[in-house]
This record gives structure tokens, sequence and C-alpha cells, in this order.
């Protein structure tokens, strides 16, 4: 039988050993997940579009939202145009005016005189915070973008448009009003749910459209295929979780995802235009990563 100092000694020698053992398992885990890590970051580049400016932080389709959204360093931009009773386009999302302005009534019955009197503050989601940013025109937000040069911008037609004028005469009026700012044509991406709505831009003379999609399947309809789009819009939801991005086709947008993990997870499988409400912080996220794959890249080198 073994001296109490001897079973002693060997129980130490069997722990240390088993620290160790458990040491090297959790680096090797450690490795792995690094290398995972880093493969992702740099096989995955994307781009991210700031849907409606940055409305997490600042109200929807406004001036200042633009304004701040590429001042944390977005290139492309999102935005949404209807029109006023008297055909003035301006930059809007909803048919009511409710959650945007406080106040009832939709945006289509009222004149441009009495939309120039409403804020857009989000009164819901900001308080009283920017109950002093005015409803946005087009043509303003369009003098801005002139000053933008480097920046892209993806301008819904929504189809509400339609009651106030014809289609065909509906896409005249946004065009007409883009060609007032002769230099900012070559700036914008006409989207819309309407594939009729397209059609018609294209037929005025328009060259980059992107249909917003409402079924996985419609990649392949015949009138999407006719209309030769340059993206395609589709909200995350509606892709079969084993779809890969079919790469016969023009770049996918998908909207609206959240958190850069997920905008990694759907990089990886060919996703790489992400439309976010949070532009500012998935840029921020997407640069403080960049040590990260400097660090590893340099670490699997050594």
């Amino acid at each position: 039988m073994p001296s109490p100092c001897f079973a002693g000694v060997l129980r130490l020698r069997l722990l240390l050993a088993l620290i160790q053992y458990l040491n090297g398992k959790l680096v090797g885990l450690w490795l792995h997940s690094a290398d995972c890590t880093l493969k992702e970051m740099q096989m995955s580049p994307f781009e991210l579009i700031g849907h409606r400016g940055y409305p997490d932080c600042y109200p929807e389709n406004t001036l200042l939202g633009f304004i701040q959204a590429v001042a944390a360093g977005a290139c492309y931009l999102e935005a949404d145009v209807q029109l006023s009773a008297d055909g003035i386009p301006y930059v809007f999302h909803d048919r009511d005016l409710n959650r945007l302005c406080g106040v009832d009534g939709r945006i289509n019955c009222l004149s441009s005189t009495e939309l120039d009197r409403l804020y857009a503050w989000a009164p819901e989601q900001f308080g009283s915070r920017f109950s002093d940013q005015p409803l946005l025109r087009l043509d303003r937000l369009l003098q801005w973008l002139e000053t933008e040069p480097q920046v892209t911008l993806f301008l819904e037609l929504k189809r509400s448009m339609t009651q106030v004028l014809s289609p065909q005469q509906a896409v005249a009026r946004v065009i007409e009003e883009i060609d007032r700012c002769s230099s900012v044509r070559r700036q914008l991406v006409l989207i819309s749910f309407s594939i009729k709505l397209l059609q018609m831009a294209r037929e005025q003379g328009w060259d980059r459209l992107a249909p917003v999609l409402t079924r996985w399947y419609q990649l392949r309809h015949l009138s999407v295929r006719r209309l030769q789009p340059d993206w395609l819009f589709i909200n995350h939801r509606r892709i079969p979780d084993n779809a890969l991005f079919p790469e016969d086709l023009p770049p996918v947008v998908i909207y609206k995802i959240t958190g850069l993990d997920a905008v990694y997870r759907w990089a990886e499988r060919g996703f790489c235009w992400i439309e976010t409400d949070d532009i500012g912080g998935m840029l921020t996220a997407r640069q403080s990563r960049q040590p990260l794959v400097e660090a590893l890249t340099t670490a699997r080198s050594i």
C-alpha cells in the first residue's frame, strides 16, 4: 500500500495533468472560435443602408436623420416618397400622419400648405426632443443630397401616390422633381413594391430600378426579370432558412437587420446588402471589429 505522502503526490500530479489537459482544450476551442470569426469577417464584406435615415436615434425620413446617418459614415440611404393632395412630393412612409406627426389625417388628403405646418417628430418614440423637425419635402432632401455626392439614395415610390395622380403622372411628377437638381439623378435608385410604377419609370427613361419583393419566389417572376433591376429588396423574414444568394441575379438588399453578428451570418450566405435602422451603431461596431481582424491575422501568421 502506498504511503499517504506518495498518494498525495500522485493526486497532485493527476490534478495538474487534468488542468493542463483542460487548458489545452480551452485554448483549442478559443483558437477554433477565433479562426471562425476571422474567416467570417474576412470572407463576408457587406454594405449597410440607412433605412429611412437613422430612425433608432432620430425621427425617420427627416433631414436631420439623413444628415446624421451620413455623419456616422453612411454611403447608402433609403427614403420614401408620397404626394400631397396638390401633387407635391414629400418624404414620408405611413399613409396617416399620427405616428410621425402626432396629428390625425392622411398625407395625400392635405395640401402642401397644410403639410408644411406640420412637424415630423415621432412623439411616441422621442417625446418632444425633435418637435422642431419639419415635414420634409423631396426637393429639400435632393438639394442636400447634391452636397453629398458620395451618397446613393434608394427612393421608394409609395403606391399611395396613385390616389392623387394616375400611376404615369405620379411617376412623372417625382422624376420631374428629381431632374430639377440636375446632378443628383446619378445618385438615385427608384424602388417600389409596385412593378407597374417601376415599369413606368423605365418607360420614362429612368435607369436604376429595384423592386421590393414580398415573397422569395418572386425573384424568378417574369415581370421582375423583364424589368432588369439593378437591386432587389426583400424582408429577411421572407427568405427560406436554407436559401443562399442566387448568383445569377442582381444584389439582394435585405431589411431590417439588427446586430452585427446577424449581418455577418447573412453575408456568409451571400446577402451582402443590409438595410438597418441603426446605421450609426452598426458602422461603429464594424469599425471596432477591424483591430480584432488585424490581431487574429497577425496571430495566425506567427
